[in-house]
């Protein structure tokens, strides 16, 4: 039974001509190209894919380099106005703003004769040094 399909296929293989061995040929050609142009296009594909990742990704950079440099300025500002403010504080807690504002608003005076000064090098004991005077 085996000797017969042997037979049997090598019969039919001797029945076709040239022109359908050459046919049967050029499709196989044909078929291995389009295997070869599938395998490009699915290598262009991914190329071109993780190229537009990239670019993606660098815009977003660019982006987020840009706030980083508007929140450091924005910082500097802050600071800086922090800074005139520490000062105005400082003008405003002073000693002889008090006293003007007494004078004026409040129509107060400064004794001269009571004013108390606390000094850190000499040892006060029990009290606080009269340096003034008018």
């Amino acid at each position: 039974m085996l000797a017969r399909k042997l037979d049997n296929v090598a019969y039919e293989e001797q029945q076709y001509t040239i022109e359908e061995v050459q046919v049967r040929h050029q499709q196989k050609k044909a078929d291995k190209h389009k295997v070869l142009r599938r395998r490009i296009c699915v290598i262009m594909a991914a190329v071109l894919s993780t190229y537009m990742y990239s670019v993606w990704r660098s815009a977003d950079v660019v982006h987020f380099g840009k706030e980083i440099i508007a929140l450091q300025s924005m910082e500097r500002q802050l600071i800086n106005k922090n800074n005139e403010l520490k000062i105005e504080v400082e003008k405003l807690k002073g000693p002889g703003r008090i006293i003007r504002f007494a004078e004026r608003e409040l129509g107060m005076s400064v004794a001269r004769s009571n004013i108390y000064v606390k000094t850190g090098a000499v040892k006060n004991n029990g009290g606080p040094a009269v340096l003034a005077s008018k």
